[in-house]
């Protein structure tokens, strides 16, 4: 099987739903230290996810969501996403996002637990807010 004819199966899974399977020509993903593209008949691979957009490209179309870290496993042109939160992009909520980000950003953490749940939410925040601006 070439590239050309090859399709990627995308799965995004929450503990509630399935949110999302589909047919794929090629998936980008929010790793926690960066994007990673991946097309068909990519190298098996797992994967932490960070707080940003996942885009599934089909033919000419482009489905962007929000995902809320996770992981992601790659094998046999399987794209899995397990993930807590997965919203349309479109569906992103913008002011509660900067709400979320002054809140966070007022916060006092007093240790370390505090400061990583100070910090979590304000990724999580600035991620949504950049989705959201490029959703417009």
């Amino acid at each position: 099987m070439s590239a050309s004819n090859a399709a990627l199966q995308c799965v995004v899974v929450t503990p509630e739903e399935t949110v999302l399977e589909c047919e794929a020509d090629f998936v980008v993903l929010p790793l926690f230290d960066g994007e990673v593209g991946i097309a068909p008949l990519h190298s098996p691979m797992i994967g932490r996810l960070g707080f940003g957009e996942l885009r599934i490209r089909s033919g000419s179309e482009t489905t962007r969501y929000y995902v809320d870290g996770g992981f992601v496993q790659v094998a046999d042109n399987l794209v899995s996403v397990l993930t807590s939160r997965a919203i349309k992009s479109v569906d992103v909520d913008g002011n509660a996002a900067q709400e979320q980000l002054e809140n966070a950003l007022e916060t006092i953490a007093a240790g370390e637990e505090q400061m990583a749940i100070r910090d979590r939410a304000q990724s999580q925040a600035r991620a949504q807010l950049r989705i959201a601006e490029r959703a417009k």
